[in-house]
């Protein structure tokens, strides 16, 4: 396994300031050496798309998305914490142990290195589900270039990601590329 670059560590915990905060450090680290880069997160795509059709955009990204929902168990962060993990973090531990652990942002951070390592352009969505302005979970969006469609990309949503889409009440979208 390689070893965390001294200036990127593979898990950030900080007390939490608000989307905004943990969506900037999201996109540094997708951007990082340990992001879209990273050797095992190009390997993990190699992986994932192997057995698909060439050029299938469509089915690449869906792909990407279903490797993680079936990849990651879905865990909150400490009351009052933000902990964010890199991509390559996340997949040393799926290398390791067969499956990682992480919540909504450290999802989206890995889903959106592995579109970017595709050669796709990714977005993280904040939304919120109450009051305007209030945030609650961030997901990824890549795009897919032949329908010229954004394809959300939300695990954590299980099944009904269209259901998800429809309690929306607040959203910002983050462009990462």
């Amino acid at each position: 396994m390689p070893a965390p670059i001294a200036d990127a560590p593979p898990t950030i915990v900080q007390p939490f300031h608000g989307p905004t905060d943990t969506v900037v450090t999201m996109i540094r680290m997708v951007r990082g050496p340990r992001g879209a880069n990273g050797p095992l997160v190009r390997s993990l795509k190699e992986h994932i798309i192997r057995d698909l059709q060439p050029k299938d955009y469509f089915s690449e990204l869906l792909a990407v998305r279903n490797y993680a929902a079936e990849k990651i168990r879905y865990a909150n962060d400490a009351l009052t914490q933000e902990q964010v993990q890199d991509p390559e973090r996340i997949a040393e531990q799926i290398v390791s142990h067969g499956r990682a652990v992480g919540d909504c942002d450290d999802i989206a951070l890995f889903i959106a290195a592995l579109d970017l390592a595709l050669g796709r352009q990714a977005e993280f969505v904040t939304v919120g589900f109450a009051a305007p302005g209030h945030f609650s979970h961030v997901f990824t969006r890549g795009y897919e270039p032949k329908s010229k469609q954004w394809i959300v990309q939300d695990p954590v949503a299980g099944t009904d990601e269209a259901g998800m889409l429809r309690r929306v009440t607040t959203y910002k979208t983050w462009r990462i590329d």
